[in-house]
């Protein structure tokens, strides 16, 4: 089965944040990863967060949630996790 990717409006700014180098990476591990098996990967988050995961690709993070019935992941954000800063941008864009 292949899951469909949806991305928040804001992640093309993350992507842009991030250079293109590791904008491209990026990319390519989502699809390379959450098309087939999100479940596989990533691990649960917690608090205003608990319905989200988060994916290490190595300093950034991606924010996705699972959603089964639609066979949809949806990215939150892509970041930098330095200071936390991608779990305070992402909680505020649900």
């Amino acid at each position: 089965m292949t899951w469909k990717i949806i991305y928040h409006k804001d992640v093309d700014d993350d992507l842009k944040s991030v250079g293109p180098t590791a904008a491209r990476r990026i990319i390519l591990t989502i699809n390379e990863k959450l098309t087939k098996a999100p479940g596989k990967f990533g691990a649960s988050l917690s608090n205003n967060l608990k319905n989200f995961r988060k994916l290490r690709i190595g300093d950034f993070r991606v924010v996705y949630q699972i959603r089964n019935k639609e066979i949809i992941v949806f990215v939150l954000a892509v970041g930098p996790r330095k200071d936390k800063q991608i779990y305070r941008s992402a909680s505020k864009r649900i």
